[in-house]
């Protein structure tokens, strides 16, 4: 007999809502069957499961990672916060056929069959994740003579390549794997196995951001501003440190150097850094 137990619980988690999205796994820890008296003509079951929860929301938010004033020298706090980037889910579909063969099961015929996908191993490579695993099969078998019951246990092995664009070797894989087909067909010892498996996979990356709190107006430490001076770019230099740490702007050291794009100045080129003053500031 097969039988759907229904499971009802609660998990309290502080801030979700119901425009939450929720990432659950559970893993079953303790079942106790037993039968009841003969006249009820049932089994008592209970079953323990360990729940665990993600919940989360996807927002679009704007947040300043840095920030001055070419005019007003400012204060600020800063706090490093980790943040999920790129989160996509992606499913698949793995066939596993295979044949395995059950010595020794003379006068039984299999009952069921328990399937539980296990993965032994997982790489995580550009643009795509490779996974080796194994069927584990739990074949419950009877014996046509008495009443007694076989079980048997084999494995079959599995491996797949799931596309996912854009991961890389430094993104979170959290993936799952459950049978969605099985088919078992008995020709004397041996048993073809056809089990599909659909593969849930959750990734992302983690990513630490630059937010800034608590802005204030600090006095100025200005010694003689000059109109403009000369600067070399060191490496790791962009436009925006460096018109910061002049009090100067991106756009106008492009405009007095004739650069067109913003984002590519090469060390060791010279920059005429205009509106410079020698305030104090933090680079």
């Amino acid at each position: 007999m097969e039988e759907t137990i229904p499971v009802i619980g609660f998990i309290d988690i502080t801030g979700v809502s119901e425009d939450s999205i929720c990432d659950v796994k559970y893993k079953v820890k303790n079942v106790i069957i037993k039968p009841n008296s003969a006249e009820d003509h049932s089994i008592y079951v209970e079953i323990e499961l360990e729940v665990f929860c993600n919940s989360y929301e996807e927002k679009d938010v704007s947040i300043i990672q840095d920030m001055y004033s070419p005019s007003v020298n400012l204060g600020f706090k800063e706090n490093k916060v980790s943040t999920m980037v790129n989160l996509k889910n992606t499913t698949d579909t793995i066939n596993v056929r295979d044949k395995v063969r059950l010595e020794d099961i003379e006068h039984t015929r299999v009952c069921d069959v328990q399937v539980m996908p296990v993965i032994n191993d997982m790489d995580i490579l550009r643009d795509r994740v490779r996974v080796d695993g194994d069927l584990d099969l739990n074949f419950i078998l009877t014996n046509d003579i008495g009443d007694d019951i076989i079980t048997l246990n084999r494995q079959v092995p599995f491996n797949f390549t799931q596309e996912i664009q854009g991961l890389t070797e430094d993104s979170k894989v959290d993936m799952e794997i459950v049978p969605t087909f099985r088919e078992f067909l008995t020709d004397d010892m041996e048993v073809a196995v056809k089990v599909d498996l659909g593969v849930n996979t959750n990734s992302y990356n983690l990513e630490n951001v630059n937010v800034i709190d608590e802005i204030e107006e600090l006095a100025d430490e200005c010694e003689n501003p000059y109109s403009m001076v000369i600067y070399f770019v060191k490496p790791g230099d962009t436009l925006w440190k460096i018109a910061k740490r002049y009090r100067s702007t991106v756009e106008d050291i492009a405009r007095v150097n004739d650069i067109e794009d913003l984002n590519k100045i090469m060390p060791g080129m010279q920059l005429f850094i205009p509106r410079c003053s020698a305030c104090k500031v933090s680079a």
